[in-house]
């Protein structure tokens, strides 16, 4: 029987809808009956906030099409994984836009191993309706992603011990002096919960940097009621609070949002083909974004449209800075599963710096472009996860050792949000992520001092690749399951690279064999892989993962494209959604069940008794860890938080009233305008 698959992915956003309207109603009760929840009342309205934003995440994504993501540190093999895939046979991948074909490979992807700027790459059969002369599918970015990109490089690639963040008194001193600037009402697009949700990013990826944890007490709250009624260029300056006030920052974050602001805030938009060809000039390379924030950008302009026909030149650099995905329609079927499976190529994650000084840093020519890099790379990854747009992950290590390494955790929280944090969870759910380990040729080079034989050799790959690397901090490469190890793993040979330590080739330059003088040294190989004990632990079919690498002029896609086509199936994504729809409608409700009274006076006194139960057993333990000092450390006040409440009462009064004659800094009252270093 036939599955209309629109109509159950129909089911499941209804399903989505109603847990974003039972929030919102939920939201509107809390305003009825503030008596009810006290000193519970912000804390409540901020959860709930943030519920409607990840069920209306949850309800976009239901609509979305299934995605297979390539992922993992740049140059480890993505890009054969992705030309493999995505091309049919031995066919070139050609692109379609509008009456005109390229050819991916040889005219629109970057030249000499470019990483692709941040830009996800998608690789679907689903053309849509462009613009006449527009061919070009662009995503972009929204103003808070914007925010999101520039925090994240700001807290991730600069060491900020001589930083001092700013203080109650200060960010008080901001908002005053802001609120008398602020329209009636909404002047955009930006929603309250759009800032719950920057307070929700911030404090979950940099919650112990001194930075966000000024902003916790008060900043948030104020700023959610505050920003979506200010203009871009005062927005700027409350935003900027997240940074520290760096000039370069806020300066570079008012450029993007003002073009986002010239396209009405659209989240998609079309170009002309001139934006990809010639390639040297072409959105998707890294070099595009060296002119990003200069005035005089000698790369030129380009006419983006919006659906509903809205027009606006923007420079390359900064379209370059703005794309969150760039989409490819292929000519040609690959695989049956492209049917109804798009092919989503992230661009390399990279390993983060630790300049000093941000401020001084920054003025060196580049050095923009460099950090908003890495921060839009890393924030990506982290964007398309919160959307739930990837069901499925390809996974590509390399032979090297491992730099990224926020690579693990960034690999765990897809994993917590796809299958589940515990075995338990996973258990539930089809294994979507398969670990690709790339270059598997080179396992054969013969180095100087190196033994004869490679017993201990795939211990010490699988160790680097998966073992020590991402099973240090997590235990899922261990624990995948209850009882059993992760074993989706699987070996990748790039035939279009000649090896010929190891294989002859024909006239035609394809491969013919393995080299006869070789056979011996290889067939001993695979004896002593097929005997490791960490090879027979995380590869589920050892014996077929060796000799499909081996399989000439193919190095192991045809199989790893026929174990894939089971997992491209849109009910495996409907599942992971009904699951995180089920895990965040639990939540609410025991949010919400404590204001929930039944009428019945046993049942209530039965349930304040089952709570002190279990308060005095959670005692017991804590007493029994060694932690109730901990606890009680936990029930004080903290010092800033009364701080910052004094301030904010002080605040109540006008901006300047009481301040000394002369008291303003010559930037107009902002002593802390260019941020703030610590005296050392």
């Amino acid at each position: 029987m036939t599955i209309d698959q629109q109509a159950e992915n129909e089911k499941v956003r209804v399903l989505a809808a109603n847990t974003t309207q039972a929030a919102l109603g939920a939201l509107d009760w809390f305003g009825a009956n503030p008596d009810k929840l006290r000193q519970d009342e912000a804390a409540l309205r901020r959860d709930f906030r943030r519920y409607v934003v990840g069920a209306r995440k949850l309800e976009v994504a239901a609509t979305r099409p299934m995605c297979v993501s390539v992922f993992g540190p740049s140059q480890a093999g993505k890009s054969y994984l992705i030309s493999a895939l995505a091309r049919k046979g031995t066919d070139r991948l050609m692109a379609v836009f509008e009456d005109r074909e390229l050819d991916f490979v040889a005219e629109l992807n970057p030249e000499g191993g470019q990483e692709a700027t941040g830009v996800v790459t998608r690789f679907t059969m689903k053309g849509r309706p462009a613009p006449k002369g527009k061919p070009v599918a662009l995503r972009l970015l929204s103003q808070t992603d914007v925010v999101k990109i520039i925090g994240n490089a700001y807290y991730s690639d600069f060491n900020l011990e001589d930083e001092e963040p700013p203080g109650p008194r200060e960010l008080a001193e901001l908002i005053t002096k802001l609120e008398p600037r602020a329209a009636a009402g909404p002047v955009d697009i930006l929603t309250p919960e759009d800032i719950y949700d920057l307070q929700e990013y911030f404090e979950k990826y940099f919650k112990p940097q001194a930075g966000i944890r000024a902003l916790a007490a008060s900043y948030w709250a104020r700023a959610a009621e505050l920003a979506p009624r200010l203009g871009l260029t005062d927005r700027a300056e409350l935003f900027a609070a997240i940074w520290n006030f760096i000039p370069d920052f806020t300066r570079l974050y008012l450029r993007l949002a003002q073009g986002l602001e010239r396209l009405g805030h659209a989240g998609e938009a079309w170009v002309g083909i001139e934006a990809l060809v010639p390639r040297e000039t072409s959105i998707i390379d890294v070099r595009t974004l060296g002119e990003l924030g200069q005035d005089n950008a000698a790369a030129g302009t380009l006419t983006l449209v919006t659906k509903d026909g809205r027009q606006a030149q923007l420079a390359r650099s900064e379209v370059t800075a703005l794309i969150a995905e760039l989409t490819i329609v292929m000519r040609d079927q690959p695989w049956p599963f492209f049917d109804h499976t798009d092919l989503l190529d992230f661009p390399g994650a990279r390993s983060r710096e630790n300049f000093p000084d941000p401020r001084g840093f920054l003025e060196q020519a580049g050095a923009l472009r460099s950090v908003y890099l890495r921060g839009k790379v890393a924030y990506l990854f982290e964007r398309y996860c919160a959307e739930r747009e990837l069901t499925a992950m390809l996974l590509c290590i390399g032979p090297s050792n491992q730099e990224v390494r926020t690579l693990p955790a960034m690999v765990k929280d897809w994993i917590d949000a796809t299958h589940g944090a515990s075995p338990q969870e996973r258990e539930r759910q089809e294994n979507a992520l398969f670990l690709i380990l790339t270059k598997f040729d080179q396992e054969f080079e013969e180095k100087a001092g190196q033994a004869a034989s490679t017993e201990g050799r795939w211990t010490i790959r699988l160790n680097a690749s998966l073992l020590d690397f991402f099973g240090k901090a997590h235990d899922w490469p261990r624990n995948w399951t209850p009882g059993k190890p992760f074993d989706n793993t699987y070996w990748l040979r790039n035939p279009n690279f000649v090896a010929k330590h190891i294989l002859d080739y024909g006239a035609d330059g394809g491969e013919a064999g393995i080299r006869p003088s070789e056979a011996e040294r290889i067939a001993r190989a695979k004896s002593e892989f097929l005997s490791n004990e960490a090879a027979r632990a995380h590869f589920r079919d050892p014996e077929k993962a060796w000799d499909e690498a081996f399989r000439l002029n193919d190095g192991g896609i045809s199989y790893l494209a026929a174990s894939l086509a089971p997992v491209c199936n849109p009910a495996i994504k409907r599942r992971q959604i009904e699951e995180q729809l089920r895990s965040l409608r639990h939540a609410m409700s025991e949010r919400l069940g404590r204001y929930h009274v039944s009428g019945d006076l046993a049942e209530e006194l039965e349930k304040r008794r089952a709570a002190a139960r279990a308060c005095g057993r959670r005692l017991v333990a804590c007493a029994g860890d060694q932690k109730f000092g901990l606890l009680l450390r936990a029930l004080h006040i903290r010092p800033e938080a009364l701080i910052d409440l004094y301030y904010r009462v002080e605040s109540n009064a006008p901006a300047e009233a009481d301040a000394p004659a002369g008291a303003k800094s010559a930037n107009g009252g902002r002593p802390w305008a260019g941020g703030r270093m610590r005296s050392r």
